[in-house]
């Protein structure tokens, strides 16, 4: 528990400095977090030796540091209805085994990392096959397979002893940097065999204390393995699982208007160290939404960064602008991951988001503004930033970006010497060679203008008239600011 008579902020500066002093341990605990590419929404299931080497070949070049291949490489598992349980490499898919693989990508200049589900069986699978009594279910009754998968009965020694030995194995074949723990369908059929009647009330309880034993054996024999936990994304998302793993993956829905909601109601108790934040392609897999990819990118920038999308199917213009993002995450790393996070607007009081994570010396800090859907007739924003020193002079800037021509549909015929048809061929040419430039956006004020009277800064676009002084701010547009001392 916490207390705070300065506000939520502060009450959440409280919990995060909680978490990251006495929760978080191990070699991860202070170590700045690598950006990530994972094969999940690129490839899902269909993966294969030369597809993961290809898309790791386009990371390298983006700036990746760290390849992680998702769900698809283990024995028969072509989708969700099979092979949980059975941890041995595919042969189809991996012919020369997760060594070899892993080899070749560290070949390449990135780190390596792997996707597991330990806690779960499915039916089609030769665990279940042989250890029907381990998967939990309730005698007499219609079992619920969610996601066609059961959860492995870890009240059992022998079932945390199987997973231990089996994640080992898999851990120890190659030079593994990370892994993936996920947990995908949620805790029903209750029912332990290995207990009498009368005690059945204990398995949920046991469970987690059979958990955490796994963990806490997996994590101090290979303690220089970064362990992301994972449940659905974050449905479970705890201070016992941050107790063994560093960090939690924010959620499976990695929609960036979704995701800024999501992420400000984990700011509320954790740091944003122990979230991590992916990059994903559009129209988004889960909600079919178009965001703009510097909305993606601003969103994912207030957590640990990473991409989860197809790189070797991006037009140029987007792989370069990853690539500038990739730079941008590096260089500001430290900042963004082990900052103070300040919660200044949200999407629950009206359609404007607004974060700030500052040094704790106040030295630095970097600023988010973001939209839900446009409005015409209401250009103007005020950006207050948080965490300043009053008297201290500082300068901010806008990240600067460029934006598609086609962005402006047909308002092209404004300043064209002749007509041009919307999306038409001539209007691609056009958006292939000429790029828009954004705004020009920087200013020096003082912490306590900056915090309290606020920046005035540069207004939207409103139906016509674009240029350095105008914001391009479609739906779920957005923007950084960079803020550092004068001088």
């Amino acid at each position: 528990m916490t207390y705070s008579a300065s506000g939520c902020n502060t009450m959440s500066h409280g919990m995060h400095d909680f978490v990251s002093s006495h929760i978080v341990s191990g070699e991860w605990k202070d170590r700045l977090r690598p950006v990530l590419l994972n094969s999940w929404e690129a490839s899902y299931f269909d993966i294969s030796e030369s597809k993961l080497l290809r898309l790791a070949r386009r990371a390298k070049k983006a700036g990746v540091e760290l390849f992680v291949m998702d769900d698809g490489w283990f024995k028969g598992r072509k989708d969700d209805t099979s092979s949980l349980g059975d941890w041995t490499p595919d042969s189809k898919k991996l012919p020369h085994g997760i060594k070899d693989i892993c080899d070749k990508i560290r070949k390449l200049g990135l780190e390596f990392g792997i996707w597991v589900e330990p806690e779960m069986v499915n039916e089609n699978s030769d665990l279940y096959r042989a250890h029907p009594d381990w998967a939990m279910k309730i005698p007499g009754k219609a079992h619920s397979t969610g996601r066609n998968q059961m959860l492995l009965d870890l009240t059992r020694t022998e079932v945390q002893d199987y997973i231990i030995d089996a994640m080992s194995s898999v851990f120890s074949s190659a030079d593994i940097s990370y892994v993936k723990w996920d947990y995908n369908r949620n805790f029903t059929d209750v029912f332990s065999s290995s207990l009498p009647a009368d005690r059945q009330g204990e398995v949920a309880h046991r469970y987690i204390l059979g958990l955490y034993r796994v963990m806490n054996t997996l994590t101090q024999k290979f303690p220089h393995i970064l362990f992301e936990g994972c449940a659905s994304g974050g449905n479970r998302f705890d201070l016992g699982i941050l107790s063994y793993f560093p960090q939690i993956w924010a959620s499976d829905d990695t929609d960036a208007y979704q995701r800024a909601i999501i992420q400000n109601g984990y700011s509320y108790g954790y740091p944003q160290s122990c979230y991590t934040c992916h990059v994903s392609d559009v129209p988004n897999h889960q909600t079919l939404r178009k965001t703009p990819l510097d909305t993606r990118f601003n969103v994912a920038l207030f957590g640990n960064t990473g991409y989860e999308c197809n790189l070797c199917d991006l037009p140029k213009e987007e792989f370069e602008e990853i690539k500038r993002q990739i730079e941008y995450i590096k260089t500001n790393r430290k900042l963004m991951q082990y900052g103070r996070l300040w919660r200044v607007n949200s999407f629950d009081e009206g359609k404007i988001l607004s974060w700030t994570i500052s040094a704790k010396d106040g030295s630095e800090a970097m600023s988010l503004i973001m939209q839900s859907l446009a409005t015409p007739n209401d250009s103007h924003d005020v950006l207050y930033v948080r965490g300043l020193i009053d008297d201290v002079k500082y300068h901010i800037e806008v990240r600067e970006n460029t934006y598609d021509l086609r962005g402006f549909g047909g308002l092209v015929n404004y300043v064209a010497p002749f007509h041009v048809k919307q999306d038409g061929f001539i209007h691609r040419v056009i958006a292939k060679f000429y790029k828009m430039p954004s705004e020009k956006e920087s200013h020096e004020m003082y912490g306590d203008a900056m915090m309290y009277a606020g920046v005035h800064i540069k207004p939207r676009f409103a139906s016509l008239g674009y240029n350095e002084n105008t914001r391009y701010y479609p739906d779920f547009g957005s923007r950084i600011y960079k803020i550092g001392k004068a001088g």
